[in-house]
């Protein structure tokens, strides 16, 4: 038998299980049948649809027809799904597909935001959520190849181990999504080791800048990259991971793979576990812009999240801007590391002295610190009406009373 067939042959078993119609033969063929039939409602769900179509390239073109002269006004849906993001965003979904025009709705399924995935690991504090977080991000078949049983070090000990199923999908992922996958390593590597712009970026990856956009493009469009621009202005541009999985697996496997293959799994460890910190105190930074609207329903943050993002130029940076335009804009500094009330207010004054030169000022001003762990004190710290500091007890809180943990 060949792909397409072996296809055809367990469509039809399952149109037999579920239906209860004898149908059999070419998938069209059988989902024509099933429109002349049906008087109640059917769904009909094909997953990773993208192998049918690479088993029969025909088949959308086949399935037009169908969808013209059977499916219009039928109780039959039809849903196609699949996860390689390119096929349905260029050829399903796009304007030279058969099928182009004929969907009655398209739903691109995000990660999980960090406040969703506490149900995967129950046992785990907050601080052990967000290293999870940091290492697989929010995508749910991700999540369940850790085993909430097991402590965070050796889930992350199965995720860098040869042969485990994160170990390779970045690489499968890449391969199966882009052309010259070669380039990409080569953007991602230069991109995990911190470069942002553009015009860095191509220099360090030996890649023509006037071509690097092709790549940070199909980048974009698969989730894996995203473009920041500073709040309120239109450049200077940075290039950040969006997908959390790839961050850590180009920051440490892709780098440590000859150690790893070699069998040095604890030496390999102890690597990441020497600049983790490092690592996650840029997840910190995303997660606690994540969490405005947390902090905002609880009266931490004063200012409406109309507008947000972050703030940069030259050697100045601000990790989280929030402003309500005309009305007010709070600051937000982020730190993954513990801090005492003596730096608290130091950062603090330093944060306001860089605001005044962002021109987001607003009449009302607030300014915020959070803090891996503040300590010999109380969170949240109020030092005064415009001046607040937290720390992960804080967020914790406030996740389980906004009902998130």
């Amino acid at each position: 038998e060949s792909p397409f067939e072996i296809l055809c042959r367990e469509f039809s078993e399952s149109v037999k299980t579920f239906l209860k119609l004898p149908f059999s033969g070419d998938i069209v063929d059988v989902i024509s049948s099933i429109a002349d039939v049906v008087k109640e409602k059917v769904l009909i769900v094909i997953d990773e649809f993208q192998y049918v179509v690479s088993a029969d390239p025909a088949f959308t073109s086949r399935l037009q027809r169908v969808i013209d002269l059977k499916l219009k006004d039928k109780k039959l849906m039809l849903i196609l799904c699949g996860s390689a993001v390119s096929f349905f965003e260029r050829k399903l979904l796009g304007y030279k597909s058969p099928i182009f025009g004929r969907r009655e709705a398209a739903l691109k399924l995000k990660p999980l935001k960090f406040t969703q995935i506490k149900g995967f690991f129950p046992r785990y504090n907050v601080e052990d959520l967000i290293i999870v977080y940091g290492v697989v991000g929010g995508t749910p078949a991700y999540l369940e190849k850790l085993d909430p049983a097991k402590n965070v070090k050796e889930n992350v000990r199965t995720v860098i181990t040869p042969g485990s199923y994160l170990y390779d999908e970045a690489l499968n992922i890449l391969r199966q999504e882009v052309r010259e996958p070669r380039t990409y390593f080569t953007i991602l590597a230069t991109i995990a080791e911190g470069k942002d712009s553009p015009g860095e970026i191509a220099s360090k990856a030996h890649v023509d800048p006037r071509t690097i956009s092709k790549y940070v493009n199909l980048l974009e469009e698969l989730d894996i990259l995203e473009r920041r621009k500073p709040l309120g202005y239109s450049k200077p541009v940075k290039l950040r991971f969006k997908d959390n999985y790839f961050r850590f697996w180009f920051t440490y496997i892709y780098k440590l793979r000859s150690l790893l293959e070699s069998g040095f799994i604890e030496e390999a460890y102890t690597h990441i576990s020497d600049s983790l910190n490092q690592y996650l105190a840029k997840i910190f930074e995303d997660l606690v812009m994540e969490l405005v609207p947390s902090l905002y329903r609880v009266g931490l943050v004063k200012s409406k999240p109309v507008q947000m993002g972050s703030w940069w130029h030259k050697n100045l940076e601000i990790d989280t801007v929030i402003r309500d335009p005309g009305k007010s804009t709070t600051f937000i500094e982020v730190k993954w590391r513990e801090i005492n009330v003596s730096e608290v207010k130091k950062i603090l004054g330093k944060l306001e002295a860089k605001a005044a030169k962002t021109g987001l000022t607003s009449p009302n001003n607030y300014y915020i610190l959070v803090a891996r762990k503040i300590v010999d004190v109380e969170t949240p710290l109020k030092i005064d009406e415009y001046r607040v500091a937290l720390d992960l007890k804080t967020i914790n809180s406030i996740l389980e009373t906004d009902n998130c943990f």
